[in-house]
């Protein structure tokens, strides 16, 4: 592995253009593979209930992903600051497609659970090495930006996905769904490889086995607390409105994907221009956002209440999500970018997956609506850990 692209040392990169062949490149890799991981989301569970498997255990199918994808992003990180980025990121997307490609021979459940346990080793490598990619190709004084229009594309793909998929179980079979995710991996591996890395100066000595960035831990526990309340959303919000007699929470999420996909280019120009108080502005609005969007929610009676909730939220995740990554970026040299990247995944998916069976235990206590204030808790904890103990941006 050692024979690979040397990964240390990034040369200078000579102009600020962003909209590269390079870049758009990897945002294509980005959202085709994240189609495929998101088209999965809702149908999985449906392919366990149809082979008999219960409740709980459908759940198990974003599970095994998680755990898997949890514990490997912090090596994928230290992998890719001392093997470089190409060969980790092709490996990732391999590991990633071999499960979908072999979930089309209509495995049964044990296999399945398995083949996902699997494909969270593949998940939790090349997304962290896609999102380092990215931070090697934009450059420096445009990383706000460039990282904002970078994280749309998942959020394009949570607009489109999960309904692609449910179509496709729909209209066709469950083997055209694995097909089809099978060709978006796919897809994505070619866009990776067609990507021209930045050359690199080979280091003196390789870097220690370090699973965690401790320059990066404060915004990545900003982004555990954006996690915990994002998964109470995702996973509530429309039991919530049934609950409340209303018909669907369709009106929450389209509100909240535009305006988090429009907010997150405008988090990023906000950061590069102004620099530390940027940030400061970036990560005020967000949360604030946040806390105002669960107060409505919270008291959710009409149509209306859903629409300024799901724009408020939009604006919150949407303001948050791309500049503490940024930060988490520019918290550290840029010999270890892998593993600030490795650092922020790893710390929101803790937050998403404990949130997502921690809510649920309060709702079942407390209600829907209780549960809800509850989330702002995080939101505070999150805005009291920015701005305690704050370090200088590096630029």
């Amino acid at each position: 592995m050692a024979q690979k692209e040397s990964p240390e040392i990034q040369l200078p990169i000579p102009n600020q253009k962003l909209w590269t062949v390079n870049f758009v490149l990897i945002c294509l890799s980005n959202l085709v593979v994240f189609m495929s991981f998101h088209s999965l989301l809702p149908t999985l569970p449906i392919y366990i209930q149809n082979l008999g498997g219960s409740k709980s255990t459908a759940g198990l199918a974003l599970g095994f992903i998680m755990i898997s994808a949890i514990i490997l992003r912090p090596l994928a990180g230290w992998f890719l600051d001392n093997y470089g980025r190409k060969f980790i990121l092709v490996v990732g997307l391999v590991v990633f497609l071999v499960p979908s490609m072999v979930y089309v021979t209509m495995v049964s459940i044990i296999p399945l659970l398995i083949l996902r346990l699997i494909q969270g080793i593949g998940w939790g490598v090349c997304t962290t090495a896609q999102g380092t990619v990215a931070a090697d190709i934009i450059p420096p004084k445009r990383l706000g930006e460039g990282l904002g229009y970078f994280s749309l594309t998942i959020s394009l793909s949570l607009a489109i996905a999960p309904a692609m998929g449910l179509w496709l179980i729909d209209k066709f079979s469950f083997q055209h769904l694995f097909a089809a995710c099978s060709v978006l991996t796919f897809l994505s591996l070619l866009f990776a490889l067609s990507v021209k890395y930045p050359k690199r100066v080979n280091p003196i000595t390789k870097s220690k086995l370090v699973l965690f960035e401790k320059d990066a831990l404060r915004p990545a526990m900003v982004a555990l607390m954006l996690g915990l309340t994002y998964s109470a959303l995702l996973s509530f919000v429309a039991l919530f409105v049934l609950q409340q007699g209303l018909t669907t929470a369709g009106w929450f999420f389209t509100v909240m994907a535009v305006t988090s996909m429009l907010a997150r280019p405008m988090a990023g120009n906000l950061v590069d221009l102004k620099g530390r108080r940027g940030y400061d502005a970036a990560v005020a609005t967000g949360m604030i956002s946040m806390i105002l969007c669960l107060l409505v929610l919270a008291q959710t009676s009409a149509t209306w209440h859903l629409v300024v909730s799901g724009l408020l939220f939009g604006i919150g995740f949407g303001f948050l999500q791309p500049t503490m990554m940024a930060l988490c970026i520019n918290s550290v040299p840029s010999n270890r970018k892998g593993g600030a990247t490795a650092t922020f995944w790893f710390a929101y998916d803790i937050g998403v997956g404990t949130g997502s069976i921690g809510w649920g235990f309060v709702a079942s206590i407390l209600g829907y609506s209780a549960m809800f204030l509850l989330n702002i808790i995080p939101a505070v904890i999150g805005l009291l850990i920015y701005f305690l103990h704050k370090k200088p941006v590096s630029t």
